[in-house]
């Protein structure tokens, strides 16, 4: 009777197989997305602007983009709305924006283009003897006593 005890066990392992869906064995599938595009600055939106900061609202992503104005913005949560920002200038308020963006998970969308209406300049720091406070000029008066 000891193989009617090893027949069952195996029939019911085999039965609880089929119930199970392989679906719960499938290695999880990446959760978040990638985009990719390009920042361009200037009135016929030609000139590629490098070294630009892109965003996307909510979350801490964020990168730099290349010489050629190209931008990787990697890890981002799959299915989420985003609005993603270019800001030319972290000291000024030139910022350009594309809203409404969703990457799915595993997707790597490519946005396109986004404009900045001016190419801000990287900060520079100052060498350590030129921080102290910089003597201002004085702009000659040239109002007219008559």
């Amino acid at each position: 009777m000891p193989s009617f005890a090893l027949r069952a066990t195996a029939v019911a392992l085999l039965a609880g197989g089929l119930l199970v869906p392989a679906a719960a064995f499938a290695a999880p599938g990446p959760q978040n997305g990638t985009l990719v595009g390009t920042i361009t600055c200037g009135p016929r939106e030609e000139s590629p602007a490098a070294h630009i900061v892109v965003t996307a609202e909510g979350t801490s992503r964020q990168t730099l983009t290349d010489s050629t104005g190209r931008f990787t913005l990697t890890g981002l949560p799959g299915s989420q709305i985003f609005t993603i920002d270019a800001v030319a200038d972290p000291e000024s308020s030139f910022v350009s924006s594309r809203f409404d963006v969703t990457v799915q998970p595993g997707q790597t969308l490519d946005i396109g283009s986004i404009d900045l209406p001016i190419c801000g300049q990287p900060a520079q720091a100052l060498p350590a003897d030129d921080q102290q406070q910089q003597p201002q000029q004085q702009a000659p008066d040239v109002s007219q006593d008559q």
